[in-house]
């Protein structure tokens, strides 16, 4: 995935809800500006403000701040992205002098909401004029490219994060902006005496599963446009409590052939002839689904295991309709007693252009873990074989960020089991395409994912 350094992107804001006109720059009005409130600022020329529709990323999740896209950069309300960075490590605080009329912003404060923050989406192209309002960081004067359009002031992304220590990148790719903040340190400890060279862990108990999922089985990628709202601020879960009833000396892995029967996936059209894992001849310009080639892998995956003498059980082994209620039933009950669930997908999207492999994994492991230490591996393996890498996926749930939103995910934290979705490759790419179309590059495929789960528990109990 190539990425531009936000450096030609431009990105974020001022902001504020609504308040009285005085209380607050984000309704400024008319007002008189001194000189040196204006060489406080970088003062750019009024032009025309279009609303801004790149996908917005932060830490790999999307958000939704209000913006605007002024001479081909893209600028946000400042308490937009103060809210949507309340919690991470690049978090900052906004207080507005009326006196002064000066905003002030302090690093590594909690921001505190004023309301109105993450409103609607512009749809209509509005006029930004210069913005005059003085803006300090921890009382210095800020040099800060901004507008003001309707009242509210925007200010540039790249601006900010070099301000606050996050980092900006843009994907011209896919017209997504990247927001990455610094992970957080481990506290410091005071040493202990050494009893083992595993040392204990207290864990915090599981986390309450939703009643019902309702989300469907194949929720929008995190660069969709109709994907789901991420909330704005995610205290990392705790990581879920080792499950005792899958450490018996047995390796057993679940393999998950995602969607079946009625439920197709993902579709695109292939342009060259190919035959199938059945044996099947299509040729060129043939509608293909995801289902067909998610069970080919599984099954090949499934061989190779047993072969190995693990214990694998399939969620189905034919083109049978599993569904989203059906597959988190079975995960949350039954999941409990196997030392992974492995799920098998591909990837699409509504153009030709995103490529590479992309791994979704549980977000009590956001911070590290055993999941992210699968995903690193994993990851490993399909470097190996050639494959683009794409990204690692957090995804939250929409009514609870302590629980994750793939419900294949979400249903196997229940039942504390350790759980990932492969997304390989991208059905709509047709370079992508070409992993899907042979039974050797399936193989190839599957093979990756062996040896990552079983050089995964060369380390691992089970």
């Amino acid at each position: 995935m190539k990425r531009l350094v936000a450096s030609i992107l431009a990105a974020s804001l001022l902001t504020s809800a609504a308040s009285a006109l005085g209380h607050d720059p984000e309704h400024v009005g008319t007002s008189t500006t001194s000189t040196a409130q204006s060489q406080d600022t970088v003062i750019a020329a009024s032009s025309t403000a279009h609303p801004a529709v790149m996908t917005v990323l932060l830490n790999g999740m999307q958000v939704k701040p209000v913006g605007y896209n002024i001479n081909g950069n893209n600028y946000y309300k400042l308490r937009d992205i103060a809210q949507i960075l309340t919690g991470s490590t690049a978090q900052f605080g906004v207080n507005w002098d009326k006196n002064t009329r000066t905003m002030q912003l302090t690093p590594g404060v909690t921001y505190t909401p004023v309301g109105g923050e993450l409103g609607a989406i512009p749809t209509k192209k509005a006029i930004a004029k210069p913005s005059t309002e003085q803006v300090q960081i921890n009382h210095t004067a800020a040099d800060l490219t901004a507008y003001n359009v309707d009242g509210y002031n925007y200010f540039k992304l790249v601006d900010l994060g070099n301000a606050f220590g996050f980092a900006v990148e843009y994907e011209a790719a896919t017209r997504t902006v990247v927001m990455n903040t610094p992970p957080a340190q481990a506290p410091q400890e005071e040493p202990k005496p050494p009893v083992s060279s595993h040392p204990m862990v207290d864990l915090q108990p599981s986390i309450e599963t939703p009643q019902q999922p309702t989300e469907p089985e194949k929720p929008a990628k995190p660069d969709v446009p109709n994907e789901p709202h991420f909330p704005e601020t995610s205290n990392p879960p705790s990581t879920p409590p080792s499950n005792p009833l899958a450490l018996d000396g047995k390796l057993k892995i679940w393999i998950d052939p995602g969607h079946g029967g009625s439920d197709s996936g993902n579709s695109a059209t292939c342009t060259i002839p190919f035959d199938d894992y059945w044996g099947v001849h299509h040729e060129g310009n043939t509608k293909i689904y995801e289902k067909d080639f998610n069970l080919a892998v599984s099954l090949i995956l499934q061989q190779m295991l047993e072969e190995a003498g693990v214990e694998v059980r399939m969620t189905r082994t034919d083109d049978t309709t599993v569904t989203p209620n059906e597959r988190q039933k079975l995960f949350s009950t039954e999941g409990q007693t196997y030392d992974m669930i492995f799920s098998v997908h591909h990837n699409g999207y509504s153009t030709s252009t995103p490529q590479g492999a992309e791994i979704l994994i549980q977000v009590a492991y956001e911070n590290g873990g055993p999941g992210r230490e699968f995903g690193e591996i994993l990851k490993s393996e399909y470097d190996a074989i050639g494959q683009t890498w794409r990204r690692f996926v957090f995804a939250r749930s929409n009514s609870d960020h302590s629980k994750d939103y793939y419900f294949v995910l979400r249903a196997a934290q229940k039942a504390n089991a350790l759980a990932f979705i492969s997304e390989f490759c991208f059905m709509s790419n047709a370079q992508d395409q070409l992993w899907m179309l042979s039974t050797e590059r399936l193989e190839a495929q599957a093979k990756a994912q062996y040896n990552a789960i079983m050089k995964y528990f060369e380390t691992h109990p089970y």
